[in-house]
């Protein structure tokens, strides 16, 4: 039997999820957002043992910071990510940050539930409050991975990063650029490095790259690949 993480992107996650989640098979965007990625999970469900579903959001998520300054403060987003993301929560109601973050997990559960009634779904919200996440003093950067187990030391330690550096999205860029381009822009995650596993086609990989690097080109964020096959450091 196997469990199936469905986490947001933020960086601060990177160890807990790892600690607490190590043998999930994980998904991860913006807010843990469900809706983009029900094809994935339904995928995992129909060819994995699936036997529970874990949700993890989180409080002072950037992706509700960003949802809450749209509607309420008339701040601008692109189509993709009104769309993706906000457009669910413009029939909620809700006066702060934190009442949105609250009706985020209550929405992505009970659209969980509805479409797998018969599996384990529940919810875990963590406290930042509740987690150790060292210093905010290094650049920022995104990372693109397949869903997979979140094995991250190896990749932080070929790039010389920290975990708390890194943004992860799990999930094909199909359903991820609003989030990636969420991450670059309002984030400040002014590298992304699409990651190339042993489980990846290389070539599918520097097609996503090259997708990514038109878009993301504009908003001053550098786009490279990194192959934890051979651990060569990024390549253009």
């Amino acid at each position: 039997m196997e469990e199936l993480v469905i986490c947001c992107m933020d960086r601060r996650l990177n160890s807990f999820l790892e600690k607490e989640h190590g043998s999930a098979f994980v998904l991860r965007n913006a807010g843990a957002n469900v809706a983009p990625l029900m094809p994935m999970i339904k995928q995992a469900v129909r060819e994995k043992d699936i036997d529970t579903i874990t949700l993890i959001t989180h409080d002072d998520c950037g992706a509700m910071g960003k949802t809450f300054a749209v509607i309420k403060e008339n701040a601008e987003a692109t189509d993709e990510l009104k769309e993706e993301l906000i457009s669910q929560f413009e029939i909620v109601d809700f006066s702060t940050r934190g009442e949105l973050e609250e009706k985020n997990t209550a929405l992505q559960l009970n659209a969980l539930k509805i479409e797998f009634p018969n599996i384990n779904v529940q919810a875990k919200p963590v406290k930042m409050s509740a987690i150790k996440v060292p210093n905010d003093t290094k650049e920022h950067v995104l990372l693109v991975l397949s869903p997979e187990k979140p094995e991250y030391d190896r990749i932080f330690a070929g790039l010389g990063l920290e975990p708390s550096q890194c943004y992860i999205v799990q999930a094909s860029i199909n359903n991820a650029m609003p989030d990636i381009e969420l991450a670059a822009k309002d984030l400040k995650a002014k590298k992304v490095f699409f990651i190339v596993g042993n489980k990846d086609n290389p070539r599918d990989v520097k097609r996503d790259a090259d997708t990514a690097s038109l878009k993301l080109s504009r908003l001053g964020a550098e786009v490279k690949r990194y192959d934890t096959r051979t651990v060569r450091k990024s390549f253009a």
